[in-house]
């Protein structure tokens, strides 16, 4: 190991000495020049990408945020036009009312000599003939509202029906002279439902169904909510 180092000084310092004699210094021995990578981008570089991935991400979100947004709006919208549409023809059919009772009108709304008290005055209805027993139908759908049992000033056991705002007026339904009824106040029913059966109870000399329209309050001729049904053509044209 001495011998080996003594040689490499030696050596180094015999390669000094040469190149001392050739004038030249060791300092201006060109650097070896090492393959080095790429340049690197720089952080301004990154930056600026960075930010243009950015907005570009923001657009993306944006769009897909709008898309979703149109998307529900349109839904609302066919939502908002099968609503209106329900209640186009729901308001078609709410002045349509249907025959409540089977049978004709036998005496009509208006002023009669009264077959009992034997004086004229208000018939606020009509009399629908049936047979005791037989069902009475709601001819709208409504709320109940009064559900009467006794003579109650002549119109026995009774019913009527809330059928709310009909263009622009309160409009509703009885039923008078029942031999009994299935309903409640405030009971919901639907156009059709039964609620009673046909009697003779009150100031009645047969079984039939007294069927009444209020409209705002005031009695009105029933005709102009059952007179389109068919069941209403050859009814009675007076008292």
């Amino acid at each position: 190991m001495a011998g080996f180092s003594a040689f490499t000084a030696s050596s180094t310092n015999a390669t000094g000495t040469a190149f001392a004699d050739q004038g030249l210094a060791i300092s201006s021995i060109p650097a070896v020049q090492v393959a080095s990578a790429p340049q690197s981008t720089s952080v301004a570089d990154l930056a600026a990408a960075r930010a243009e991935q950015l907005a570009s991400d923001s657009d993306a979100v944006v769009d897909s945020q709008q898309s979703a947004a149109a998307a529900a709006r349109a839904n609302q919208l066919d939502g908002n036009a099968a609503v209106i549409a329900t209640e186009i023809d729901r308001l078609k059919n709410l002045a349509k009312f249907i025959w409540p009772a089977e049978g004709k009108v036998g005496s009509v709304y208006g002023m009669r000599l009264h077959p009992i008290l034997h004086y004229y005055r208000m018939h606020d209805g009509d009399d629908i003939g049936g047979t005791c027993g037989e069902p009475i139908w709601a001819a709208q759908s409504g709320v109940v509202v009064k559900a009467e049992t006794g003579y109650n000033g002549g119109s026995g056991n009774n019913v009527w029906i809330n059928h709310g705002d009909i263009n622009g007026v309160n409009v509703q339904s009885g039923y008078l002279h029942m031999l009994r009824y299935v309903v409640k106040v405030g009971q919901k029913v639907d156009k059709g439902d039964v609620i009673g059966y046909v009697g003779d109870t009150g100031l009645s000399t047969a079984c039939h169904l007294h069927f009444s329209i209020k409209k705002n309050g005031a009695s009105s001729d029933p005709m102009e909510y059952i007179g389109w049904n068919p069941e209403a053509k050859g009814t009675a044209s007076h008292n």
